[in-house]
């Protein structure tokens, strides 16, 4: 990130996030969401590599979805950069066991990746959870990460929505948020939170058909149920998504409606999140 004053906030606000972050796990709205975008992950990118194959969590914080990648495929070998130190810390403690020898953590920024990042290749980069939405150049980014594909590789952004954050932000009664977010697709969710770019569906492949790399999949999830403002905090479920989604019963059957929808042409506009994955050329 080349403005320091937009670092410094990121930086702050991640620092006081990096010890429970993973507890997001006990969210039943993040539940929901984790398994569509391992579901989709995995199915649509992971299992058509051969099984050694070489990963980038650009932006992976605590290393949530590096580890469940290691641990899902024991031949993979997987890096992790990040620019904050309170989450690598974190991050650097799962090198344990089996990972150990095959997981790589290294400090950076992802719009001046370090040499230790550069000089390596991969067959799948991802960046998850608003990582892109708190990049100064979010293309240029992008551009730097597909260089570092093998041909063929994977480039996969789940991106915030510029259509949910206008959503989310008129249903909490914060209207300048949903005005901002419209006018300069750029908003945040609670306060103390840096600002974040926004995306749609149309830009992010066009971001994508710029760099090289084609668009094969888009989509976005949860579709059918948003997460209310207490989803936004480390801990806690919102009424409405408890009612919905707090017995096993109710869980599985928006999952399975998830599902049903996952596939469709026009769903990641409907996205809380956008799931978008190209192929190099």
């Amino acid at each position: 990130m080349s403005n320091s004053s937009a670092e410094i906030d990121v930086l702050s606000y991640f620092r006081g996030k990096a010890d429970r972050y993973d507890e997001v796990d006990q969210q039943v709205y993040w539940r929901l969401s984790d398994t569509l975008l391992w579901e989709t992950l995995s199915s649509k990118s992971l299992d058509s590599f051969e099984p050694g194959f070489s990963f980038l969590d650009a932006g992976g914080g605590t290393g949530r979805w590096a580890t469940r990648v290691l641990d899902s495929y024991p031949q993979a070998r997987g890096w992790l950069v990040d620019l904050s130190e309170d989450m690598l810390a974190v991050a650097e403690g799962k090198r344990t066991g089996d990972r150990a020898g095959r997981f790589t953590t290294v400090r950076g920024d992802l719009e001046k990746l370090p040499d230790e990042i550069t000089g390596q290749r991969f067959d799948v980069i991802f960046n998850f959870h608003n990582v892109i939405g708190f990049l100064d150049d979010p293309l240029e980014a992008l551009r730097g990460l597909a260089a570092l594909l093998n041909p063929g590789g994977h480039l996969i952004t789940l991106a915030p929505s510029l259509y949910h954050s206008t959503y989310f932000n008129l249903a909490n009664g914060r209207f300048d948020e949903a005005e901002r977010a419209v006018r300069e697709q750029r908003a945040t969710f609670t306060e103390g939170m840096p600002p974040l770019r926004l995306f749609t569906p149309h830009q992010l492949t066009g971001m994508y058909e710029e760099i090289g790399c084609p668009v094969q999949v888009l989509t976005g999830f949860p579709s059918v149920i948003y997460p209310t403002f207490q989803e936004t905090q480390i801990e806690g479920t919102g009424q409405s998504v408890e009612k919905i989604l707090g017995t096993p019963e109710g869980f599985q059957r928006v999952l399975d409606i998830e599902r049903g929808l996952v596939d469709a042409p026009d769903v990641a506009a409907r996205g809380n999140n956008i799931f978008v994955m190209g192929r190099k050329r």
